[in-house]
């Protein structure tokens, strides 16, 4: 029997015995989770594992083939998005929803139909969230302007205020630093005291340590474990995820050669990052520098002026000996680039195989020309070369005229590594510098630890190599020398030999020591 719509001041929902395919692709196989009031229930598992799929089944925006839901105890058919919404139950995007040129206020109206006459409602309505929720954000000012960790707060009182008494939290924490992750988690907590129920997706172990109650484990769309997490210990977790992983990448000394990307006294703006400030870097081949900083420190913008995206206001950039200005150039120069959103590089229309040589008239002449021919021939030794390519990349799965669309976040994003990384690849046409921006976050820890083991391979190729990441533990792992920013400025610039956490930590926070760049 399917129960209506009746208030409730809190949500239990449940999933039994839910299945979904897509093609032939079967994403869930009879999977179940019981997401309780007042409980974080984490939801984790490796790329491709199923996580998405129920998360948006469970929140309207895909139907499941079969299985049952039940909303407190009661069979429900969720027959929309809108239909969820009205139930109690909404989902946060890894990939943050705001217009930016909107505020608060104006985001939540046009979200919600109900209030869009009533501004003055809207307005009520997040206050009283906002105070509720013990979060201060500024409800005013164009979302494009607040912090990441405020836009994520944001994301969730915009939520809250259109009634969500059940929170979908897909990678919440994936762009955020340390610093912001213990105040979203604090939040989180807050709202559980009050009686909302949170899903939270996430790759981390420490997280679902940390915050979750419960955990429910997916692998290849099947359910292998729930529970409560009181007992579990990170390595259980871990196996039961991705089962046993690889060796851990091993440090060794690599020689050091020409500089192949070089910022003196740069000075760069943006509307939703800090500006850079007289910024002075080098990267040498077969190095890796690793990037530092709270969010918003000017990380992201500090990638975009390394691959010609941003313009600079002042200064100079040196890419393998060319100054030339923009991305093209900056291709041209032999530089791989992986940005923090894989939407600003997969095209979700376009098949998996395209994707792979999706540059490939871009730049002309070339060191990167190979691309340009790289799966020429017929169409069916072209399809088995880009199907090497997926297998090799464990991009899931191997199929190169599926749509990127249809792959799952994880594979998008091992799909765009594997064209930055293996195509710029050959002994004619080596990449000479590698970008990459928080090349791992939102992916597993198998992936994880692949795609780093990729990086160091590009730095003993002979290119040089900047990674900027907020996982201040995959810095440590890979990078020779970890630079810090502060509010666009470098506060810290530490050998690979005297890099901890704490000391990271402490120039995050403004308290770089004594003598350290400024």
């Amino acid at each position: 029997m399917v129960a209506s719509h009746q208030e409730t001041d809190h949500v239990a929902l449940a999933a039994w015995s839910v299945s979904k395919s897509f093609g032939a692709v079967q994403a869930l196989t009879k999977v179940g989770i019981d997401v309780q009031p007042g409980r974080v229930h984490a939801l984790v598992g490796e790329n491709g594992a199923g996580k998405s799929t129920l998360a948006k089944i469970l929140a309207g925006i895909q139907p499941a083939d079969s299985g049952q839901l039940l909303l407190n105890d009661r069979e429900v058919e969720i027959s929309g998005r809108a239909h969820a919404k009205s139930l109690g139950i909404n989902m946060v995007p890894q990939q943050l929803s705001l217009v930016h040129d909107l505020s608060l206020v104006d985001n939540l109206l046009l979200a919600s139909p109900r209030l869009r006459a009533r501004r003055s409602d809207a307005r009520a309505a997040l206050s009283r969230t906002l105070d509720s929720a013990g979060v201060q954000v500024d409800i005013d000012a164009p979302t494009g302007r607040l912090g990441l960790a405020h836009r994520q707060l944001g994301e969730i009182v915009v939520a809250l205020a259109e009634g969500a008494r059940l929170l979908i939290l897909d990678e919440p924490t994936a762009s955020l630093g340390p610093h912001e992750v213990g105040g979203l988690f604090a939040h989180l907590r807050a709202l559980c005291a009050q009686g909302t129920a949170i899903l939270l997706i996430t790759h981390r172990v420490d997280e679902v340590l940390t915050v979750a109650d419960d955990v429910t484990v997916l692998s290849h769309g099947h359910q292998v474990f729930t529970g409560p997490t009181e007992g579990l210990d990170a390595n259980r977790i871990a196996h039961l995820m991705v089962g046993e992983l690889p060796e851990a990448i091993a440090r060794a000394p690599r020689e050091r050669g020409d500089a192949v990307l070089t910022l003196t006294e740069v000075d760069a703006v943006s509307d939703v990052d800090s500006d850079l400030q007289q910024v002075s870097l080098e990267v040498r081949r077969g190095e890796i520098v690793g990037v530092a900083g709270v969010a918003g420190s000017g990380q992201n913008l500090l990638a975009e002026v390394a691959v010609g995206i941003a313009p600079t206001q002042a200064g100079e950039v040196v890419r393998a000996g060319s100054t030339a200005s923009d991305a093209s150039g900056a291709l041209a120069a032999g530089v791989a680039w992986i940005p923090d959103h894989r939407a600003d590089a997969v095209v979700p229309g376009m098949s998996v195989g395209e994707n792979l040589t999706v540059y490939a008239a871009s730049v002309d002449p070339a060191p990167r020309a190979r691309v340009r021919t790289r799966f020429s021939g017929r169409r069916a030794q072209a399809v088995a070369a880009q199907a090497a390519v997926l297998t090799e990349y464990d991009v899931r799965p191997h199929d190169p005229t599926l749509a990127a669309g249809n792959l799952s976040g994880g594979n998008q994003q091992k799909l765009l590594v594997a064209r930055e990384l293996d195509a710029a690849w050959s002994a004619e046409s080596p990449a000479s510098l590698v970008v990459a921006n928080g090349p791992t976050q939102g992916m597993d820890l198998r992936a994880s630890q692949a795609i780093r083991a990729r990086l160091v391979t590009a730095a003993e190729r002979g290119a040089g190599v900047l990674v900027a990441s907020h996982d201040l533990d995959e810095l440590l792992d890979i990078a020779d020398r970890v630079v810090v920013l502060v509010g666009g400025r470098i506060a810290d610039d530490i050998p690979a030999d005297e890099a901890t956490a704490a000391r990271i930590g402490r120039a995050m926070s403004g308290l770089a020591r004594a003598g350290a760049n400024s």
